[in-house]
């Protein structure tokens, strides 16, 4: 078990001090838990039993410190705003060996929070910015530029795929889906709106030409029924 630094601080910060009982007790649980560089793996089933509750505290708990968090696009994953600046690990020091391990694990998270530079990303995410600054790595390291979704359509398509999956298996979802859209057939339209053009390269195309660096997939699919309706034959 690796040592972490604690800011005795916090207990006189105002944003730490409004927080509910459960929602602080959260946060220190991430802030022990995460890797060297900020970043842990969402898993509620797991931080549920540690912390002796359960996974809908858990749930009520994230959202009670999302302005600590950034969530990973496929919103599996979570890094900690201002992990590395309270544990003396920020600014970077090529010599520092510590130093190195951490960006080699913001190298392997790139392309999940669409980093573009890491530098960019870890003050913007210090500052409180909604989302993270940016789509890819570039040149913050070795100047060779990281693959992101909107530069690979192989990781687009696994992220598609990873959306799709999940919501075909999510059957609150699927039920909310059926009950809002009587008559149509909700998995077979939602399965011809993803073969037809989402994971295609026209569908690529279409989300590249966005602003955004994250790709909402529960939003797209929802609204891809609309266009895609397969009713249901009649009895």
């Amino acid at each position: 078990m690796s040592y972490r630094l604690t800011n005795t601080e916090k207990w006189n910060d105002s944003w730490f001090c409004s927080l509910k009982p459960i929602d602080k007790l959260l946060f220190l649980y991430l802030c022990d838990n995460c890797n060297l560089a900020g970043f842990i793996e969402f898993n509620s089933k797991k931080w549920a039993f540690d912390l002796g509750t359960d996974k809908k505290n858990i749930e009520g708990g994230l959202k009670g410190v999302q302005r600590g968090i950034i969530w990973s696009s496929d919103l599996e994953c979570i890094y900690i705003r201002n992990f590395l600046k309270h544990q003396k690990n920020y600014p970077f020091n090529e010599k520092n060996k510590a130093h190195l391990s951490i960006l080699r694990l913001f190298s392997s998270y790139s392309y999940k929070f669409n980093i573009q530079n890491v530098n960019e990303f870890i003050e913007g995410g210090c500052k409180g910015l909604a989302t993270p600054t940016g789509n890819g790595i570039g040149n913050s390291i070795n100047n060779k530029e990281v693959k992101t979704w909107k530069n690979s359509f192989e990781i687009y398509l696994s992220e598609c795929k990873n959306g799709y999956e999940k919501f075909m298996t999510n059957d609150d979802l699927i039920k909310k889906q059926e009950r809002l859209n009587p008559g149509i057939d909700i998995k077979l339209s939602i399965e011809k709106g993803f073969t037809n053009y989402w994971s295609t390269d026209a569908g690529w195309k279409k989300k590249k030409a966005s602003r955004s660096n994250d790709i909402d997939w529960q939003r797209t699919i929802i609204s891809s029924i609309d266009f895609n309706k397969v009713y249901l034959p009649r009895k």
